[in-house]
């Protein structure tokens, strides 16, 4: 007993429960929830992936293994109640567009992720990160966010043929109402409805309820999709293919990968800590660097174990409701995530289009708010409506980055400002424009 109070009194005093005014209950209770908000990314990333051609077991057993790995560390070291896991916004752009419509394998595409996270590591282990982040105005970012936003209601709406596609270019509506639109209305309005309530795993609940509604409208899994504890879960382990470096045609792939990835984790950062006890008393956030690299080395992890990059989620911010402020609820949530290998059975119950309603919401959830809306100029409105605009009609987000930072530099350039525009800013654009460039070739 003495032994085991000597123990709590320790972890009481690394994780400076007093300072945050915590207990072990609440991180307990805080990480338990987390868990259950972001539990579904274990059901849908197999399946999203497993559209573009992975092994489903591979990329189960790697999602566990790299989110739990990386969100204890994240506990242990930059001592944060922030969790990771493969990004929904990545999956869907690697499975739907590099692999299925830019034609590259699943290994060319994991080393794709391998190169982004090499990107983003080597740039957070020196200064060059903060300059480049600070190169794009906060209005991009957000811009940069709805078209991801968009792009995966997309990949909904494509998968349930609600919208048509001539391989990457919108050919019109398709079928509004069809078992497969049905189901999508379905999922999307239960998740609504429970967020509503603030029920918690509302997204997990959806695919639940969704795989049956799918079942019983003729649209379950066959037997390929199984999903089996065996050697399979082994089969993605560095098979990446690290030559796609060379490659011309995959510049603009690692490039969008890196830029979301990169930009995406300090936005949520600040935003999820923001008025918490988690930042000091000035706003800043302490151990940022430890942090970023852990996001950083989540991505190369996952790619080495077969899925795509690890992001810190959202969904972090329901642990952090619930009171958690230290990272043992990081610990706890990531512990619960080893327990999921023995649920790997029944998530081959979950047809990919039993996802469609989580893919719209988690959509939604990266659109920027009103007041946000507002503080655009007119100049600045009609840009990210090209940019969304580009999205929905090349089925692309690198060409929506690319609009957008040429209407940003050239509403500087023709206002008399071109001073303005920071060297990064031109960097990034020229690197894309290559990449457009040599896609065209």
């Amino acid at each position: 007993m003495k032994l085991l109070d000597q123990l709590s009194k320790k972890i009481s005093e690394y994780f400076e429960f007093t300072s945050h005014s915590t207990s072990f209950t609440t991180e307990i209770l805080a990480g338990i929830s987390t868990f259950l908000a972001l539990s579904y990314i274990f059901v849908v990333n197999p399946s999203i992936l497993g559209e573009g051609g992975f092994n489903k077991s591979a990329v189960l057993f790697a999602t566990i293994i790299a989110s739990a790995s990386m969100t204890i560390l994240m506990g242990i070291w930059a001592k944060k109640p922030l969790v990771l896991a493969p990004g929904m916004e990545m999956n869907a752009y690697v499975a739907f567009y590099v692999i299925n419509q830019l034609g590259f394998t699943w290994q060319a595409a994991l080393g794709a992720v391998f190169w982004s996270g090499i990107l983003c590591l080597i740039l957070t282990l020196s200064t060059i990160r903060i300059s480049i982040i600070n190169a794009i105005p906060n209005k991009m970012k957000a811009a940069l966010s709805l078209c991801v936003g968009v792009f995966l209601c997309l990949i909904a709406l494509k998968i349930t043929n609600v919208l048509s596609y001539n391989g990457v270019q919108l050919a019109g509506l398709g079928i509004l109402f069809s078992p497969t639109a049905y189901v999508l209305y379905f999922g999307t309005a239960v998740i609504l409805i429970l967020s509503k309530f603030k029920i918690r795993g509302a997204v997990l609940i959806s695919i639940i309820l969704s795989t049956i509604f799918a079942n019983f409208v003729g649209l379950g899994t066959t037997s390929a999709d199984k999903i089996t504890i065996s050697a399979d879960m082994l089969s993605a382990i560095n098979q990446l293919d690290l030559s796609v470096i060379f490659d011309p045609k995959m510049l603009n792939v690692i490039l969008v990968l890196f830029l979301v990835d990169f930009y995406g984790s300090v936005a949520k950062f600040i935003g999820l800590t923001r008025n918490t006890s988690i930042v000091d008393k000035d706003g800043t956030f302490p151990k940022m660097k430890e942090a970023l690299t852990v996001d950083s080395i989540g991505t190369v992890l996952g790619s080495l174990l077969g899925t795509t990059s690890i992001i810190t989620y959202v969904e972090s911010k329901v642990g952090i409701g619930e009171g958690g402020r230290t990272g043992l609820t990081a610990v706890v949530c990531g512990l619960l995530m080893l327990g999921f290998i023995a649920l790997s059975p029944l998530v081959s119950l979950v047809p990919v289009v039993a996802t469609t309603g989580a893919l719209i919401f988690v959509g939604i959830t990266l659109l920027p708010s009103k007041d946000e809306l507002k503080a655009y100029s007119k100049v600045e409105l009609i840009t990210v409506l090209l940019m969304v605009a580009t999205v929905i009609y090349t089925f692309a987000i690198d060409k929506a980055l690319l609009i957008g930072f040429l209407g940003y530099i050239g509403g500087l350039v023709f206002s008399g400002r071109a001073k303005e525009v920071d060297k990064y800013m031109i960097l990034s654009t020229i690197l894309l424009l290559i990449g457009t460039i040599i896609q065209l070739l």
